[in-house]
């Protein structure tokens, strides 16, 4: 699956000063290398062609912020609170989401790289032309979301929670799914699902059957 790439400033763009994220409405074609921005609360936030390397977003609340055109690499976004927000043509490469909270936001034409993310919260999320490709995201939330061409590949998804979410048309095959939670084994979430028939063993586990040699 092609995803558009972010349309990006050059690396040697103005960089830009933290003072720009606490006080404008809008940051445009800025670069911003090992900024904290712990604590930083804001609302509304639009980012446009943008380049965040080695900054920590730790602890942030950033509600119903706009990303756009923007790359996020070796970020850290450990407890940081995005709901509501919406990531357009953005990529995150080596990035951690560890606690972090992304409920009903909306991810369009978007690559997750490489990132670690245990706990993460993405209830009621939206993705659209996805890839998350070598993510660690153990008892990630993932319930009630929306996937519309979106690809998951040799992903720890091991205890996520996906209540109420389908996965129709979704290959998990290389993925490590081991006690995933769903309604039951029989519920819709899984129905449509692409697994390896060594995953299916482990999926049997979730109707209460045990295995006996004979």
């Amino acid at each position: 699956m092609e995803i558009a790439p972010p349309r990006l400033p050059e690396d040697s763009a103005f960089v830009a000063d933290v003072a720009l994220l606490v006080d404008a409405e809008e940051v445009v074609d800025a670069v911003f290398r090992g900024v904290a921005l712990a604590g930083l609360v804001r609302e509304h936030l639009s980012v446009e062609r943008c380049i965040f390397s080695g900054c920590r977003f730790s602890g942030a609340v950033l509600a119903q912020a706009r990303f756009s055109d923007v790359l996020f690499r070796n970020c850290d976004f450990s407890n940081a609170d995005l709901r509501g927000s919406a990531f357009q043509r953005v990529q995150f490469v080596d990035c951690k989401f560890t606690g972090a909270e992304f409920a009903e936001t909306v991810f369009g034409s978007a690559v997750l790289a490489r990132c670690r993310g245990e706990f993460v919260g993405f209830a009621a999320a939206r993705f659209r032309r996805v890839r998350c490709e070598e993510c660690i995201l153990r008892s990630a939330v993932l319930s009630e979301c929306r996937f519309e061409q979106t690809a998951f590949s040799a992903c720890d998804l091991s205890t996520a929670e996906f209540f109420g979410t389908r996965l129709q048309g979704i290959s998990l095959a290389d993925c490590d799914i081991r006690g995933i939670r769903l309604r039951d084994c029989a519920s819709f979430e899984l129905r449509g699902a692409r697994i390896s028939p060594a995953q299916a063993l482990d999926l049997v586990k979730l109707l209460g059957v045990e295995f006996e040699d004979v």
